[in-house]
């Protein structure tokens, strides 16, 4: 039985209408969780921390990373989130001393409980989620599994630690690396945070890889191998398993009639009940004030650059489709 548990996410101010959605929606199924949304960022008298209650909101400079200043400097607004979710997560589990730990990325809206994935922390010290486990169909479309492979094997929108000494040493391992090797580059083998975690069931023990948790990171990623349905009002995987959350990576607000901006395989108009729970979450997201966050700029991190190269003409070519080869 576990005591004190903490959900954690990391997100800079034009964020936070995510982060407030997302962390809602996990507190109606989990609601002894305590949820921490840290912030890469400034307030600077811009908003109310207290308006997100009860969830806590942290700033990155009261965390004390040691690097913070050149990683602020190395990394784009992305790039810095992402590394620095083991400097978080160490950063939380030695103050706030939780029996657990679970990151989300903000892009996620929770449909059930996780006390199934929490049974599994009797036997592990970290569960991680692969893409698929399914080979992808053979057709043109994206994404491909030589994407995954670029990305990594694992989505690292979701982990969910123990609080012992395998996690605390995985969490000091993965920031020893995004410490300066969590940029994106496709041609140096960089995917940010992600592809260090192909090592992870490698390098420690007590890790699982939730290959067989279907409604768990439901994504366009992995449609091919889950199907949504609608049975006596809740949302069921392959009809027999609950969803418990779905990962809206690439959706669009402009644009809500595509699934992704990062993928070509599906028409969301095929997929109605995909359709309507997108579009109800896109008006919960502007309900917390979207217009107003999105609108910010952080404090912290470089310029992002503008596509150059090759990749500016792959975009350029596949525009019409309305798709953008990007993330995972």
């Amino acid at each position: 039985m576990l005591g004190k548990k903490i959900l954690y996410t990391i997100s800079s101010a034009s964020h936070l209408a995510y982060c407030k959605t997302m962390a809602d929606s996990f507190i109606t199924y989990n609601a002894d969780y305590q949820v921490i949304i840290c912030l890469a960022d400034q307030i600077m008298g811009r908003f109310d921390p207290a308006a997100f209650a009860p969830h806590q909101l942290i700033t990155v400079d009261s965390m004390q990373i040691p690097d913070f200043e050149a990683m602020s400097e190395r990394y784009d607004i992305i790039e810095l989130s992402c590394a620095l979710k083991p400097f978080a997560g160490l950063y939380i589990l030695e103050k706030y001393q939780p029996d657990c730990l679970v990151y989300l990325d903000s892009d996620i809206q929770v449909y059930d409980s996780f006390v199934q994935l929490e049974e599994q922390l009797n036997n592990y010290s970290i569960i991680v989620t692969p893409h698929f486990s399914k080979p992808l169909p053979a057709d043109p479309c994206v994404p491909r599994e030589r994407d995954i492979l670029r990305h990594g094997l694992y989505n690292g929108g979701f982990f969910f630690l123990k609080n012992d000494p395998v996690a605390i040493s995985f969490l000091t391992w993965w920031g020893s690396h995004l410490v300066d090797e969590g940029y994106l580059n496709y041609a140096e083998g960089m995917g940010r945070d992600q592809n260090w975690l192909n090592f992870l069931p490698l390098f420690f023990t007590n890790v699982l890889v939730g290959k067989d948790f279907a409604g768990v990171n439901v994504a366009y990623w992995n449609l091919h191998e889950r199907t949504i349905s609608r049975v006596n009002n809740r949302y069921k995987v392959n009809d027999t398993t609950p969803l418990v959350f779905l990962h809206i990576s690439g959706y669009s607000f402009d644009q809500p009639e595509l699934l992704s901006k990062h993928q070509n395989r599906y028409d969301l108009n095929q997929l109605p009940i995909l359709k309507e729970m997108l579009h109800q979450y896109r008006e919960a997201v502007l309900a917390n004030s979207h217009a107003r966050f999105s609108s910010m700029e952080c404090a912290y991190a470089r310029k992002k650059k503008k596509s150059m190269g090759i990749m500016k003409t792959i975009n350029r070519l596949i525009r019409p489709f309305g798709i953008r080869v990007s993330d995972i």
